[in-house]
Order: structure tokens, then C-alpha cells, then sequence
């Protein structure tokens, strides 16, 4: 039995090292086991940092991909609108033409009728008329104010060959 005693001394200090490796072995383990869930805690929040951020890039390049359509759209009615105004002016600019023909065609059958229907200060006048409105025509985009006056003075040297027609000097 002392024989055993004597194995206990050695037994003892086996079991109470084991013990002691069990018990780091466990500790270890806790700390191992609170480190493993903090990393799935930081990868879980990383993962949702991503999301938002992968969420919040898709919704920029829609806003922009929006305003960009939106500009384009702005660009095309301006275009569009522009184009009017340009087919506009230029029907205006060809009835202004197509009007200073006619008065081109009038004055030279005054100037080949000058004698017998109007004086040449009459004729002058209506030359100068004309030129006035083509040079203005190069100016202005809105004649119409030019235009009546015209008209006027060609009913005015109407009126007065009409006169002369009839007989009536004053």
C-alpha cells in the first residue's frame, strides 16, 4: 500500500496538471468561440455595409441615368422648338421676297410707263421704298410695321394714278 502512496505523490501533481490543461483548454476554447462570433458579427455587418452601399451606387446611377434622360429630352424639345422658329422666319423671309418681286416687277412697269402715269420723283420714291425694305429685311426678323407702310404708299400712288388717269391735276 505504501508502494501506492508513493505513486500518489506522482499521480497527484499528473492529475492536477491535466486539470490545469483542461482548464486553459477551456478558456481557449471560450475565447475562441467569443472571437469566431465577433468575426460572423463583423462579417454580418460588413456584408449589410455593402449591401446599402451596393443599393445606394444602383440608385445614384438611376438618378443620373434619369437626369440625363431628362436633359436629353429638355435638348430635343428646344431643337424641335428652335426648328419651328427657324422654319417660321424663313416662310416670313420668303413671303417678304416674294412681295418685293411683285414690287420689283411694279416699279419697272412704272419706269417703262413713267411719262405718261407718274412722275419720276414718284418712281424715286417707290425705288427707295424698296431698297428700305430689303435692308430692313436684312436687319430685322419682324417687318410687319415696314410692310403696312408700304402697302400705304403704294395705295397712295394708286390713288394719284388713278387721278392722273382721270383727268384731275391737283
Amino acid at each position: 500500500m505504501w508502494k501506492y502512496l508513493g505513486y500518489a505523490g506522482i499521480i497527484i501533481p499528473v492529475l492536477g496538471a491535466t486539470y490545469g490543461g483542461l482548464q486553459i483548454a477551456s478558456n481557449l476554447e471560450t475565447k475562441l468561440n467569443g472571437a469566431y462570433e465577433m468575426a460572423e458579427d463583423a462579417h454580418e455587418r460588413i456584408g449589410g455595409i455593402e449591401g446599402r452601399i451596393d443599393f445606394e451606387t444602383e440608385e445614384a446611377k438611376r438618378d443620373i441615368e434619369n437626369g440625363l434622360e431628362g436633359l436629353s429630352n429638355k435638348l430635343d424639345n428646344q431643337k424641335e422648338s428652335m426648328s419651328f422658329k427657324v422654319s417660321e422666319f424663313q416662310r416670313e423671309v420668303l413671303q417678304i421676297q416674294k412681295i418685293l418681286s411683285v414690287l420689283e416687277g411694279t416699279t419697272q412697269n412704272l419706269e417703262k410707263n413713267s411719262f405718261s402715269n407718274v412722275t419720276t420723283t414718284q418712281l424715286d420714291g417707290v425705288r427707295e421704298l424698296v431698297y428700305q425694305v430689303r435692308d430692313a429685311n436684312m436687319g430685322k426678323p419682324d417687318n410687319t410695321q415696314m410692310l403696312y407702310d408700304l402697302q400705304r404708299q403704294i395705295e397712295d400712288i394708286n390713288r394719284r394714278m388713278s387721278e392722273l388717269h382721270n383727268g384731275n391735276w391737283n
